[in-house]
C-alpha cells in the first residue's frame, strides 16, 4: 500500500501553517495522517484569488508542507475566482439559484481555470481521488471525468448548514429568498455523493440523514478526531471560555450571542466570573467595541493547553453551521465541563446531564454556566464523565484506521 498514488484535492490551503489550526484544517489533516501511510500525495488547492503562486512559492511551500505533515507531497496550487459583485436582484437572488456557476461561493471553483486543474490532476491517474469538501467536487464533477476510486469528505452537510444561517444575523428584507438556493445545493451535494465511492460524514446523524433524504448507501461516517492530552486539575477560578475563529460566521453570531445574551446574568450571579472569548479576528463581533465587563477578547492563542489550564467552563452556544464541533471534543480531552446548544453537541451522541449540560436559551444556558462555575465538584465529575465518553470513539489514531479500511477494502 505505501507505493498507492494519492490525488488529493481541497479548497483548505494552510497558507499560514501556524493559524491554521482551526476545524476544516484538524480534519483535514486527520485524512492526510491516515493517507501518507498509503503512498504519495499529489496534492492540488484552491487558493485565495491575488496569491503569487509562482514556482518559487510552490517550491518552498511544498517543502514547508511535507515537513509539517511529516508525509511525501507534491505540490499544485491554483487560483480561486474572484468574487463577483452582484448587481440587482437578478444577480443577488435568482441567477445563483438556476447554476452552481453563478451561486457563491462554488462559482470561485466553477471556472475553466479551476475545472482544468482539477482535470490536470486526474489526467495523472491516481490509484485514489480524495476530495475534501463539496467546494473541491464542484470542479471535479463540471469537467466531466470520471475515476472509480473517489472518496469524499463531504464534513458539513452543506445545505443544512446553509439553511440555518439564513436565519440567523445578519438579517435582511431580502434574506428569505436566500431559500431559493437550497434546490441546486442539494442537487450538487446528491451529486457528489453519487460521484464517490465512499462519501465520508462526521457522525451517525449526517450519515441517517444522508441516507434518508438522498437515498444514498454510499455514505460513511470518520468522525472528527484528536489527539487525547494528559487529563487537567480544574481550576476553582470562575473562568468560562469560547474558542472559534470569527473569520466563520456561525462563531460570529454564537459569540455575541453569549457575550449579549448570556454572560450578562453570569457575571450579575458572580461578579468575579472572567469569560474568556478565543480565536482570531475579535474584532469583527458587534460586541467587541462595546468593552463588555468581565470579557477577555484573546485573539488567535498560541498555546491551547495553558489556555484550557486556566479555564474551568467551556460553553458552545452555536445556533448555526454543521458537522460536528471539534471544539467539544478538545475541551472533553482535557476533562473540561461543557455547556452546549442542541445544535453545537449535534452528532457527538453525548448524554445530557452526565456528560455534557446542552441548554437553548439564554436563562438556561446562563444558569447551567453558572451551576458548574459555583460547584466544582458537579464541574469535575461531568469533565471527567465527558473526557471518558470521547476518549475511545474520537481518538486520531483509531479514526486514521478506520479511513485506511475504507480506502483499501472498498
Amino acid at each position: 500500500t505505501e507505493n498507492m498514488k494519492i490525488g488529493f484535492i481541497s479548497i483548505a490551503f494552510p497558507e499560514d501553517l501556524e493559524k491554521s489550526v482551526v476545524g476544516i484544517y484538524k480534519r483535514m489533516h486527520m485524512f492526510i495522517q491516515a493517507m501518507k501511510a498509503m503512498g504519495e500525495l499529489d496534492m492540488l488547492f484552491y487558493v485565495r484569488p491575488g496569491l503569487a503562486i509562482g514556482r518559487e512559492y510552490v517550491a518552498d511551500m511544498e517543502e514547508r508542507l511535507s515537513k509539517q505533515w511529516d508525509a511525501k507531497i507534491k505540490l499544485h496550487l491554483c487560483n480561486l475566482e474572484p468574487v463577483k459583485q452582484s448587481k440587482g436582484r437578478w444577480q443577488e437572488y435568482i441567477s445563483p439559484a438556476l447554476r452552481i456557476e453563478n451561486l457563491p461561493p462554488y462559482q470561485q471553483m466553477a471556472q475553466k481555470e479551476q475545472i482544468r486543474a482539477a482535470l490536470n490532476l486526474m489526467e495523472m491517474r491516481p490509484d485514489i481521488l480524495f476530495i475534501h469538501r463539496l467546494g473541491s467536487m464542484i470542479p471535479v464533477l463540471l469537467s466531466k471525468a470520471n475515476h472509480s476510486r473517489v472518496f469524499f469528505d463531504l464534513d458539513d452537510i452543506e445545505h443544512v448548514a446553509f439553511q440555518r444561517s439564513i436565519k440567523q444575523p445578519p438579517l435582511w428584507p431580502g434574506k428569505r429568498m436566500f431559500y431559493l438556493r437550497l434546490p441546486i445545493l442539494k442537487l450538487w451535494e446528491k451529486r457528489a455523493i453519487r460521484y464517490s465511492k465512499t462519501t465520508f460524514v462526521c457522525s451517525d446523524h449526517d450519515r441517517d440523514y444522508l441516507t434518508d433524504v438522498f437515498g444514498c448507501a454510499n455514505v460513511s461516517v470518520v468522525p472528527n478526531a484528536i489527539r487525547i492530552p494528559k487529563e487537567q486539575e480544574l481550576t476553582d477560578t470562575p473562568t468560562l471560555m469560547f474558542l472559534g475563529t470569527m473569520t466563520y460566521q456561525p462563531n460570529v453570531v454564537a459569540a455575541d450571542y453569549l457575550i449579549k445574551h448570556i454572560w450578562p446574568t453570569i457575571i450579575s450571579a458572580i461578579p468575579d466570573a472572567r469569560l474568556f472569548i478565543a480565536g482570531s479576528k475579535p474584532e469583527l463581533l458587534s460586541s467587541f467595541a462595546g468593552n463588555p465587563a468581565g470579557v477577555e477578547f484573546l485573539g488567535f492563542v498560541d498555546d491551547l493547553e495553558k489556555l484550557y489550564s486556566t479555564t474551568k467552563v467551556v460553553c458552545c452556544p452555536i445556533l448555526s453551521g454543521g458537522g460536528t464541533r471539534i471544539k467539544i471534543l478538545e475541551a472533553a480531552a482535557y476533562g473540561k465541563p461543557v455547556v452546549s446548544t442542541t445544535i453545537g453537541a449535534e452528532g457527538i451522541g453525548l448524554k445530557e446531564g452526565e456528560e455534557i449540560l446542552m441548554r437553548d436559551d439564554p436563562r438556561s444556558f446562563a444558569d447551567a454556566c453558572i451551576q458548574l462555575l459555583t460547584n466544582t465538584d458537579v464541574a469535575r465529575k461531568m469533565g471527567h464523565s465527558i473526557r471518558s465518553a470521547i476518549a475511545e470513539k474520537y481518538d486520531i489514531d483509531a479514526v486514521s484506521r478506520t479511513i485506511q479500511n475504507h480506502m483499501l477494502n472498498n
